[in-house]
């Protein structure tokens, strides 16, 4: 398939009570495992695309129930990350992966300048750009919200079990994502990652831009996808961080804008 051939429009992200300024805004950008059929499913088996390199499992179902329960704005990215990566700088080598945890992407390779801004303009700049709308809405407002990102993460990596059942990442910014591991484990025995299991040094791009670069208390959640395997257990998840999330946005030493 020749990808600069593809017409495709520009595919909208999904809008979560776009109108609302409840002073939390939830980001998922691996929402969706969603390739349009111009695309071929990029070359791969469609079995690849209900794995974990397609999408952050569970996270919509997660997003969604939050921003239900709190009445909150969030955007949700409208393809896989095998497509586009949301979550990464406009020139990071990944935005494009030309394979994902040793699964080679055909469709990926070999990209020119102008097949890469076509998805950039298709699907990731859309993204951003909601993201955008609603961070600038809050603020010309008086509003400084909590700006979140919703993740999952896979029970193994290689060979490794991954005990914790959540984690909290950051960069320079530390308030939400202590804040919040602190209630967890204040209210629960669950098993909680600060910067793990993965580190927002490494990767934090959503949250660097929407969150961070406002000066903007900001977190990325990250929970495992086992433990978000039915219907029961993302309301189970978005209940209690709803809970976490209204104490923390309630709180001076948190929603204030700070720069790091």
């Amino acid at each position: 398939m020749n990808d600069s051939a593809v017409q495709s429009q520009i595919l909208k992200p999904e809008i979560l009570n776009g109108d609302a300024l409840g002073g939390v805004i939830v980001l998922c950008d691996h929402a969706s495992n969603h390739v349009p059929a111009d695309y071929a499913d990029l070359g791969l088996d469609a079995a690849e695309f209900e794995k974990h390199i397609a999408w952050d499992i569970g996270a919509a179902d997660v997003s969604r129930k939050i921003c239900a329960m709190m009445g909150i704005a969030g955007v949700l990215a409208p393809v896989s990350r095998l497509l586009i990566d949301c979550n990464r700088e406009p020139d990071h080598k990944t935005l494009i992966p030309p394979a994902s945890d040793g699964v080679n992407i055909p469709a990926n390779r070999d990209l020119g300048p102008r097949a890469v801004a076509a998805r950039k303009a298709a699907y990731y700049t859309p993204f951003h750009d909601a993201c955008a709308r609603l961070v600038d809405a809050h603020l010309k407002a008086g509003k400084v919200p909590l700006v979140v990102g919703m993740h999952s993460f896979t029970p193994e990596m290689g060979d490794e079990p991954r005990r914790w059942h959540a984690g909290f990442l950051w960069n320079k910014d530390p308030r939400l994502a202590q804040a919040m591991i602190g209630m967890l484990e204040r209210e629960t025995d669950l098993v909680v990652g600060d910067n793990l299991p993965y580190s927002g040094r490494d990767l934090y791009y959503t949250m660097q831009r929407h969150g961070a670069e406002h000066g903007l208390p900001q977190t990325t959640i990250e929970v495992r996808q086992d433990l978000l395997a039915t219907d029961a257990m993302t309301t189970e998840w978005a209940a209690l961080l709803a809970d976490i999330l209204d104490e923390c946005m309630n709180r001076a030493d948190i929603a204030a804008i700070r720069h790091y």
